[in-house]
């Protein structure tokens, strides 16, 4: 009997390591859990992919987005999972704050200068904006506070877009923060990540550790 119980909780444990981002589609359009370089992602020098990781390697006060080349979609469920870095040491008493970062899911990608960006920052706040042909025409939603969001160093969050026509559902970590209604792109579009980095004087990295889109 205590044979049967253990093998039981070994395999339930092994189980949830498996698990990888629920998707509420039955089928799977893309996955990628980073190990290698050829998920369809542009390859460039702030971009570091491999080994279970893309990672953006920012500047001082930098925004990097990163759309995936290879696949498009029309009606999906996209989500990914962002981590955010550990200090190389230990914070010690009298310290200051860590630099504000943020981790960014892409969705109704049109091109690189034309996209939907759903973010979280490791300060607890969400936002959701819109960019065209290379400039911000507007935040949808600023800086708003929520629970949801897990803010320690080298937690994960996972951001979620379910996109149905018009119709917009936002989550993060499973708690859905936003409904919204818009002009999705005409045909099928793109999805990606970005990373934020609002430190004025010192580099930082954002980990994204797997994505999926399912329909």
């Amino acid at each position: 009997m205590r044979k049967t119980v253990l093998a039981v909780a070994i395999a339930t444990l092994l189980a949830s390591f498996g698990q990888g981002l629920a998707g509420e589609g039955s089928d799977v359009i893309f996955e990628d859990k980073f190990q290698d370089d050829g998920g369809g992602w542009s390859q460039k020098e702030t971009v570091s992919i491999g080994d279970g990781s893309l990672s953006f390697m920012l500047p001082a006060d930098d925004m990097q987005s990163n759309l995936n080349v290879m696949f498009s979609v029309e009606d999906a469920d996209v989500c990914v999972e962002a981590v955010w870095p550990t200090p190389k040491k230990p914070a010690e008493a009298g310290e200051v704050t860590p630099p504000v970062l943020g981790a960014g899911l892409l969705f109704w990608g049109e091109n690189n200068r034309t996209y939907y960006q759903f973010g979280v920052l490791n300060n607890g706040r969400y936002w959701i904006a819109r960019k065209q042909d290379g400039a911000w025409v507007g935040t949808i939603a600023a800086n708003i506070d929520t629970p949801a969001i897990k803010t320690a160093p080298g937690a994960s969050n996972t951001l979620r877009v379910h996109a149905n026509g018009n119709e917009l559902g936002f989550y993060i970590n499973g708690t859905k923060v936003r409904e919204l209604r818009g002009q999705a792109p005409k045909g099928s579009w793109r999805f990606g990540v970005s990373g934020d980095n609002f430190d004025k004087t010192d580099v930082a990295t954002v980990h994204f550790t797997k994505m999926k889109v399912t329909d």
